[in-house]
C-alpha cells in the first residue's frame, strides 16, 4: 500500500537518558518512512544525555531543546508546540520504534476517523534484551474501556500516533501528572475520538528500574488525580459507572502497593481496598479471586 507523504514529528522527552537515548534517536532515523522530523526535548538532564545526542544533531531534520527540568508532560507539550508534522508521535527515551513503525501508522491513520492509532508493544528487558509479554489494546470508542481500566486500551504514549489537529483540540498532557499524564490524556481524545489499533507489535519497550511506573507512590497520586479529572469533564456515562470506575483504580492501586516493600504503602493498600468494595461492593468478589489466586 502506498503511504501519502505527510510529514510526521515526533517528539522525544529526556530526562538523564543518557543509557538508552542513542537507540531509541537511531530507531527514529531508520524508519522506512522518512518525511519525518525529530524534536528531542531535554528536560533538564543531569547526566551524559546532551552529548549523547550532540552526535546526531547535525542532521538537519534533528531538532534539540534544553529546558529546565519540569516534568515529561511540560516537555512533550513543548515538543508538540514546535511540531510541524500533520501527525504527532511521542517516543519516551527508552523506548524503540521497529522500522516500519510510521509507516504503518500512518497507513492505519491517514483517511480515517482515527482520531489515534496505537500498534502493540513488545517488552524486552534492558539488562539482556530478552523479551517478555506483548502489550496490546483495542479499537474503537474505547472511553469506557480506559474508564474501567480492566486490561490494557493503549499500551504507552510510545505506542500513538495522533493527528495534529486532535492533540490541539483535547490539549496537551496536564503538567500536574507525570506517571499517568498519559492515561488523563487518552480519556480526553478517546471521549471525543475513534481509537485504533494496529494488531502488531511495531514499538518496543524497554523494561528497567528506572521506569517511571514503578513509582507506586506516585501512581496512586496521579490515578486519584486523572480519574477526578475526568469526573470535573463528566466522562463517566452514570453515576453508578462512575463507582466502578472509581472502584477498579482504587483496587488497582492497592494491588501496587502491596507490592512494594514500604510498610507503610501496604496500609494505605488496606484503605484503598476497603474504599474500593464500599464503592462498589461487586468488586469484593474480584478482591476474593485475586487473593485466592
Amino acid at each position: 500500500m502506498d503511504v501519502k507523504s505527510h510529514l510526521i514529528s515526533v517528539i522525544i522527552p529526556a530526562y538523564n537518558a543518557d543509557r538508552f537515548i542513542k537507540e531509541s534517536i537511531e530507531s527514529v532515523l531508520s524508519q522506512s518512512f522518512k518525511d519525518f522530523e525529530l524534536i528531542i526535548i531535554d528536560d533538564g538532564s543531569k547526566d551524559d544525555t546532551k552529548e549523547i545526542i550532540d552526535e546526531f544533531i547535525h542532521l538537519t531534520n534533528i531538532k534539540y531543546i534544553y529546558q529546565e527540568n519540569t516534568g515529561v508532560s511540560a516537555a512533550r507539550n513543548t515538543g508538540a508546540q514546535l511540531a510541524k508534522g500533520e501527525y504527532l508521535v511521542f517516543l519516551d527515551a527508552d523506548d524503540i520504534l521497529m522500522p516500519h513503525c510510521l509507516e504503518k501508522r500512518l497507513q492505519k491513520i491517514e483517511n480515517s476517523d482515527f482520531g489515534l492509532v496505537h500498534n502493540d508493544m513488545q517488552t524486552v528487558r534492558f539488562e539482556d534484551n530478552s523479551l517478555g509479554e506483548v502489550m496490546f489494546g483495542r479499537e474503537g470508542f474505547i472511553l469506557d474501556d480506559l474508564l474501567l481500566w480492566e486490561g490494557c486500551s493503549i499500551p504507552t504514549p510510545s505506542s500513538i500516533m495522533v493527528k495534529r489537529k486532535v492533540y490541539e483540540e483535547v490539549g496537551g498532557f496536564h503538567t500536574a501528572l507525570s506517571n499517568n499524564a498519559d492515561q488523563e490524556w487518552f480519556f480526553r481524545v478517546a471521549s471525543k475520538y475513534k481509537i485504533g489499533r494496529i494488531p502488531e507489535p511495531l514499538t518496543y519497550y524497554r523494561i528497567h528500574a528506572n521506569n517511571m511506573h514503578s513509582n507506586v507512590e506516585l501512581l496512586e497520586s496521579d490515578s486519584i488525580t486523572s480519574y477526578n479529572l475526568a469526573k470535573e469533564n463528566k466522562l463517566f456515562k452514570s453515576k453508578i459507572f462512575e463507582k466502578q470506575c472509581f472502584s477498579n483504580m482504587y483496587l488497582i492501586v492497592a494491588a501496587n502497593l502491596i507490592g512494594s516493600h514500604n510498610v507503610g504503602n501496604k496500609l494505605r493498600a488496606v484503605k484503598y481496598l476497603l474504599r474500593g468494595i464500599f464503592l462498589y461492593p461487586p468488586n469484593f468478589r474480584k478482591v476474593v479471586k485475586k487473593i485466592a489466586s
